[in-house]
């Protein structure tokens, strides 16, 4: 049970164990755009149509262009590198009778956890982020989400503490 059910967050090296019922999981990732497949098009024809116009530059002897035209294909290459480097970050939000649970692990694996009692929870979308609000700390989560998607995340973990906070089935 979570701190006696009082309305502190307790952080955690690890998540305790929990067998359910839960009355929401959900898993939060950053959307990418391009699947590795579609980057992979799109660098090679880059590339494909970066090498004719290196052939005309140095068939006019102006090899330093063909240099900088390589660089923007590498900056290209290291841009979307470090954009799917950071998807691996995700936030995990578990809701049950007597606990609510957030997970974030970042793109290195390192994992950090939060728990607090479903009763004193209050939750709210605002321009950045889900605020989950108890005994005046605030975690936000979801910062990645639009803010459609933040809406709705936050009206269903609203629902899912309503049920909680009733002892409804889950």
């Amino acid at each position: 049970m979570v701190g006696a059910m009082t309305p502190h967050w307790e952080r955690t090296e690890t998540p305790p164990a929990h067998g359910g019922p839960f009355y929401m999981r959900a898993t939060l990732t950053p959307h990418r755009s391009l699947s590795r497949r579609a980057f992979t098009i799109v660098l090679v024809g880059f590339a494909v149509i970066d090498a004719a116009v290196i052939g005309f530059f140095l068939s006019r002897g102006a090899w330093p262009v063909a240099i900088f035209l390589a660089l923007d294909v590498a900056a290209l290459w290291l841009a979307f590198h470090i954009n799917y480097r950071d998807a691996r970050a995700e936030e995990r939000v578990e809701v049950a009778t007597d606990r609510l649970l957030v997970s974030r692990f970042d793109r290195r694996g390192r994992n950090a956890h939060w728990m607090v009692s479903p009763l004193w929870v209050r939750v709210a979308a605002d321009a950045r982020a889900v605020r989950i609000a108890s005994a005046g700390r605030t975690l936000r989560v979801g910062a990645f989400l639009t803010p459609e998607e933040r809406g709705a995340f936050a009206a269903a973990l609203n629902a899912a503490l309503a049920k909680a906070r009733a002892g409804a089935p889950a």
